[in-house]
């Protein structure tokens, strides 16, 4: 098992290299474009919630900076290209034993990043984690099966 870890470690780390993108702790330089992200995120991905329709990014803020930030670990996947467009391309916020929100921006989606931050996710929580999504969200859903979850409840 040890051996397995080992491996997956360094294909992690290839990944990373690969897609020449970092994991870190938020820092709250960052806030004003990941929160905008993270809105857009959330919209495009759930056209079927009409409360995240209705939600503007003035609300989107309020919520990640007293809900969010008040209450989880929040990880930025960044861009280390330099001057690059989009240098925020997704975040992982964690409470204890909850993954409570997890995006990856736009055209970043489908390249590795959200591996990346579901791995950060899992190291700090050795106990294991839960999440939510939606049933509907069927990307979502094939991701995290990918990664070993199963669907409990519908």
């Amino acid at each position: 098992a040890e051996r397995l870890a080992d491996v997956a470690d360094q294909r992690i780390e290839q990944l990373r290299t690969r897609l020449d993108v970092a994991v870190r702790p938020f820092r709250d330089g960052d806030f004003d474009e990941l929160v905008a992200g993270w809105h857009a995120c959330n919209r495009a991905s759930h056209p079927y919630v009409a409360e995240h329709q209705r939600h503007t990014l003035d609300d989107a803020r309020t919520f990640f900076r007293d809900r969010v930030l008040a209450e989880c670990r929040v990880w930025v996947a960044e861009s280390m290209v330099a001057d690059a467009p989009q240098p925020l391309l997704g975040l992982a916020a964690l409470a204890p034993g909850w993954i409570r929100q997890m995006a990856v921006f736009g055209d970043q989606q489908r390249r590795g990043i959200g591996t990346l931050l579901l791995r950060e996710t899992l190291a700090a929580s050795p106990d294991g984690v839960q999440l939510h999504t939606f049933q509907r969200n069927t990307a979502a859903r094939a991701f995290y099966e990918r990664h070993g979850f199963r669907a409990e409840a519908f």
